[in-house]
């Protein structure tokens, strides 16, 4: 049983009990009445019918009709008011155009809608890309699993390459050591003969030479056809070759592709094509991936290298107040500090070091004449509550309360040398690795031009024309050839043509023996010349520098752990290996299902995109046109035509009259029988003839004490009639309806006598009162439900109400709704 049936049954036992107690007090009466003669009543007592209708159970409450829907309307968008189409307090429908914006702000969300379609387009795109990968996707992330394999074999290649040298490394840094030794002896040999002054004996041998090999050639170029022999011999080469080319160019043109070769190098040439588009295609490709992964390594290399110059700068800072950008610091630590003449164990080797400022003693100014700061050193000295060590070992580590300054400043310069050889290594790797790429890409556009070439030479159709121009030039080949051997025997007569051949060759001799001879000569003749001597000198130098550079090399090629580039190609193999784990675990996530976190971050983003993109649309919608939601009245317009706006000024409020609502208030008694959604009829002075259906929509929870009377606020909501057009504040009065029995059996309460547990009725039977025993149902204070006992039509014996005469329960059988029975009222 809910908590409203338990109070209405309480409220129904009260109420009998209160009615046995009354009719008590008449019970005495009507026992006279019992011993008078049949059918003789009291004055105050009176016969009424049983009778049957409806009983109802209400509260009424009284209170003005208000609308309480009111919309804001607003653009969304700021911008000018192109027109305003209301006024206050002009009725309108729902669809009917409020104002408009200008032009260029419908142009500019006009713009805001394409774009955010597009985003919605890119978010639905990528979501689809991560549920379902696209295979050029998979495919370069294969690819650069496989680049990062090879990048990882090549790692480990170094490596061992430096841990273990080949015998053919070894060989050969030994072979470029002793090319570079002879390079330096043969540079010092030059600068020790051109510094010597030659002798007359020397100078004069040298002018013999030169007169000697004049004679020489002289006497071997007396015979003028020599030179006519040697240019016959070569028209006749020329002419010999230029008849086979011209021959073997007819024979093929005239095979055609029915030569069974000529098929074999056409189907060759095709392969060759395919092939080369290809290896184009990969090139390509490979071209792409490697410029990427290039790319990505050189920034790590940079980042990494900024990151260790700056805390290789902020380590001057820190101890030496010496702010320097990273670009200017010798990474080798010592020399830095030398540099600026820092001696770390001077410097902080002070016995008061942490002992704060003695008596009198002040911090010293920074002195213009030092690269440190005086203050900064100072303040360190005095006032670390730390262990300074200015030096130490390597390998004494400082500890959480001591602090070696000196390892500080080798760890940040070691990590920043090895970040500039890091980013010098991935610049030369990765011009060599994109200009490989490149080379394998010409080569391939290469092979494709040339297979083309081949196809083009070999399905080329016979032209006649072009078949009698060959014919013609074989012929042509054919008569020079005769005229050339013809002019050849003519010149040699009785000569032997390889005597002619050895006569040239001796020639040539003789002439670069005539230029050896001249070139001794000018040296010898030449003065000392300070230009030369100091080139010379510089090529010493130079080739001293490379022997001790490649000697260097050589001892460290020997060296393995101890190498300098040992670190560097660790470190490489260890970045491999991680970037390979990353590019496996990037071609997983494409094979198998998305991450939910990524899918569900994916799809939030479309949804996301599309509410911006309904937004948008919504925006542009109410700038063309500013549209009432429903039906109603203006109640106020506050933009005019040509004002600029914001997105959220007002241009007008509309009141929707479609949903009216009543406020009142009931007494603490009747508010526990109330609840939301409870039925009410509702009628207003302003329409006496008409009666509305509405509902409970609120009911207070905090009283209202108003001169000891303490009530709760409720509020009724109504529809008016479609055709009606009611202002704000008409009086209204609403009957919300508690419960409603209809078709009962109704007898007044003030008929009941008894006790609550065994009440009776006096029914009159044969003029006579008889003590009826009855069952009893719901009372509205005044009329009760008969469950059994009596039937409709019988007559009962009740008594008026104090005050009240015999007529009264005749004139409230006239009450009720349409005559169609009781109804209990309270306000």
């Amino acid at each position: 049983m809910n908590v409203l049936s338990a109070l209405k049954r309480w409220r129904i036992v009260a109420l009998i009990a209160v009615l046995v107690v009354i009719a008590g007090g008449a019970f005495v009466v009507y026992g006279n009445i019992t011993g008078t003669e049949s059918g003789e009543l009291e004055e105050d007592q009176q016969l009424v019918a049983v009778r049957r209708g409806d009983l109802i159970n209400e509260i009424s409450v009284s209170g003005s009709v208000s609308f309480p829907e009111r919309e804001n309307m607003t653009f969304g968008s700021k911008g000018v008011v192109a027109e305003v189409l209301v006024k206050e307090g002009e009725r309108v429908s729902a669809g009917d155009v409020i104002a408009r914006l200008d032009a260029e702000t419908i142009a500019r969300l006009e713009r805001e809608v394409t774009e955010a379609s597009a985003a919605r387009r890119d978010a639905q795109d990528e979501l689809e890309d991560l549920v379902s990968p696209p295979d050029l996707a998979v495919a370069e992330a294969r690819q650069a699993v496989a680049l990062a394999q090879d990048a990882l074999d090549d790692a480990n290649d170094a490596l061992n390459e430096i841990l273990s040298p080949t015998d053919l490394q070894i060989s050969d840094i030994a072979s470029r050591v002793a090319a570079a030794e002879r390079e330096l002896q043969d540079a010092e040999d030059a600068l020790e003969d051109e510094m010597e002054t030659p002798s007359e004996l020397e100078i004069a041998q040298a002018a013999r030479s030169v007169v000697e090999a004049e004679i020489a050639l002289a006497d071997l170029e007396d015979p003028l056809s020599s030179l006519e022999i040697a240019l016959a011999n070569d028209r006749v080469a020329n002419a010999e070759v230029a008849l086979q080319d011209a021959t073997e160019a007819l024979q093929k043109y005239e095979s055609g592709l029915d030569d069974e070769d000529v098929s074999k190098d056409l189907a060759d040439a095709r392969q060759d094509l395919e092939t080369g588009r290809t290896n184009l295609a990969n090139a390509q490709t490979d071209y792409t991936v490697a410029q990427r992964d290039w790319d990505t390594r050189i920034s790590d290399a940079q980042k990494t290298l900024d990151d260790a110059g700056q805390a290789y700068a902020d380590t001057f800072d820190r101890w030496l107040g010496i702010v320097q950008p990273p670009d200017s610091l010798d990474p080798d630590y010592e020399a830095a500090l030398e540099g600026y003449g820092v001696d770390l164990d001077a410097l902080f080797s002070e016995p008061n070091r942490g002992a704060g400022l003695s008596f009198g003693e002040s911090v010293p100014l920074d002195s213009p004449d030092t690269a440190w700061n005086e203050t900064h050193v100072h303040v360190w000295l005095h006032f670390s509550r730390q262990d300074l060590e200015p030096t130490c070992d390597p390998d004494d580590l400082p500890t959480s309360v001591r602090i070696c300054i000196e390892e500080e400043f080798r760890s940040t310069g070691e990590a920043y040398q090895d970040a500039i050889d890091g980013k010098a290594k991935a610049d030369a790797d990765a011009r060599n690795a994109l200009a490989a790429a490149q080379a394998s890409i010409d080569s391939s556009q290469s092979a494709i031009e040339n297979a083309e070439e081949r196809i083009e030479d070999l399905t080329e159709p016979i032209d006649p024309i072009v078949l009698t121009e060959m014919e013609s030039a074989v012929r042509v080949a054919d008569e020079d050839l005769t005229d050339a051997r013809q002019s050849l025997a003519d010149l040699l007569n009785p000569s032997d043509a390889l005597e002619v051949a050895a006569d040239l060759r001796e020639i040539e001799v003789a002439r670069a023996t005539l230029a050896d001879a001249r070139e001794r000569l000018a040296e010898l003749n030449e003065p000392e010349d300070a230009a030369t001597i100091e080139e010379l000198t510089a090529k010493v130098e130079l080739a001293r520098a490379n022997l001790e550079d490649l000697k260097s090399q050589q001892t460290e090629l020997l060296s393995g752990e101890n190498r300098p580039d040992y670190p560097a190609a660790f470190h490489a193999v260890a970045v491999a290996r991680l970037t390979l784990a990353q590019r496996e675990e990037d071609l997983d996530d494409l094979l198998n299902d998305p991450d939910p976190i990524d899918l569900d971050l994916l799809t939030a983003k479309v949804e996301a995109a599309q509410t911006l993109l309904e937004e948008s649309q919504e925006r542009l919608a109410d700038a063309s046109g500013l549209r009432a939601p429903s039906d109603g009245f203006v109640s106020r317009v506050d933009a005019e035509e040509g004002e600029d706006i914001e997105a959220t000024d007002v241009v007008a409020v509309l009141v929707d009259t479609a949903i009216v609502e009543i406020d009142g208030s009931v007494d603490e008694i009747d508010v526990l029988s109330i609840e939301s959604d409870v039925a009410a009829e509702v009628k207003m002075d302003a329409l006496p003839d008409q009666t509305m259906t509405g509902k409970v929509s609120f009911v207070g929870a905090e009283a209202i004490e108003q001169q000891g009377v303490v009530s709760y606020p409720v509020r009724i909501e109504t529809d008016l009639p479609p055709d009606l057009k009611a202002p704000e504040g008409l009086s209204a009065v609403a009957a919300i309806i508690l419960s409603r029995e209809t078709d009962v059996l109704l007898i007044p309460a003030n008929a009941i006598r008894g006790t609550f547990d065994n009440p009776f009725v006096h029914l009159m039977v044969n003029d006579e009162p008889v003590e009826t025993p009855v069952s009893l149902g719901s009372s509205d204070d005044f009329w009760t439900v008969v469950i059994d006992g009596l039937n409709e039509g019988d007559m009962i014996v009740a008594v008026a109400p104090e005050g009240q005469d015999v007529e009264f329960f005749a004139e409230r059988e006239e009450e009720g709704n349409g005559g169609g029975g009781p109804r209990r009222r309270r306000q």
